[in-house]
């Protein structure tokens, strides 16, 4: 699991839902309804299967739960990093199955300019560490720039960060 990730995850599991205290340095945490969400915006990551998993094939990666199909790392779009989401409930606790959309565009005056772009959402786990590790996203292919990126978490409730991608 990459250290944003890892970070990610210990801030939001040591840290009440209604905490004030602020998140590591590299991690952006934000409310959207009643879900804490944590950013993790990383280089882009392998993507297995459940069945790799089990047959001992891997030990690192992401291991796809549901949701869309991952964007493998020698995919023709060239995806340079990984956006994905950890959502957590009032108690601290990993959401699984949630209906999760992301999308992303460049911020207004940007020197990139891309519209708004849907993220195909797949729910994943970092390879051996379970239910709690659940998060949500996929590669991406993010040219240098700042954009905003809008998280929704079942429908009603979304936040937006701001990322910037740097070559």
């Amino acid at each position: 699991m990459g250290v944003l990730l890892a970070l990610s995850a210990a801030f939001s599991a040591m840290a009440p839902a209604d905490a004030q205290m602020a998140p590591p340095a590299g991690v952006t945490a934000q409310m959207a309804g009643p879900y804490r969400v944590v950013l993790g915006f990383l280089p882009a990551e392998p993507f297995v299967t459940a069945d790799q998993v089990r047959a001992g094939h891997v030990t690192d990666g992401m291991m796809v739960v549901g949701g869309a199909a991952p964007v493998a790392l020698n995919a023709p779009s060239h995806p340079n990093h990984h956006l994905v989401f950890h959502i957590f409930d009032a108690s601290g606790h990993a959401v699984q199955g949630a209906h999760v959309t992301i999308s992303y565009a460049s911020v207004a005056g940007d020197a990139t300019t891309i519209g708004p772009t849907q993220v195909p959402v797949v729910e994943m786990q970092a390879v051996g560490k379970g239910p709690e590790s659940t998060h949500y996203g996929n590669n991406v292919t993010l040219p240098p720039g700042t954009y905003d990126v809008t998280v929704t978490v079942n429908g009603t409730n979304a936040t937006t960060f701001v990322v910037k991608s740097t070559p």
